[in-house]
């Protein structure tokens, strides 16, 4: 059994192009995100009420910066454990 493994070399060739690339999964990680947020926001403010809404409004900063946080650890490590 064969195994075909294409590689794509990040530290050669145009700049952006490479950071684009490495960049993509992280910024669809975040749209997701924002996705999830809307939907409990509507979720909340439709069924539960006003006092519900503000508390989801209030976690919502601190659920991005610890998500953000968490994806971008998630993208480096596996760029480092894909190295041979």
């Amino acid at each position: 059994m064969s195994k075909n493994k294409s590689t794509i070399d990040l530290t050669s060739g145009r700049i952006s192009l490479g950071l684009v690339k490495f960049a993509l999964p992280l910024m669809a990680g975040n749209v997701l995100q924002q996705c999830y947020n809307l939907t409990d926001t509507l979720v909340v403010g439709r069924f539960i009420g006003k006092n519900a809404l503000a508390a989801v409004g209030s976690a919502y900063t601190l659920m991005i910066f610890l998500t953000s946080i968490i994806l971008g650890l998630s993208m480096g490590c596996g760029a480092f454990l894909s190295q041979p």
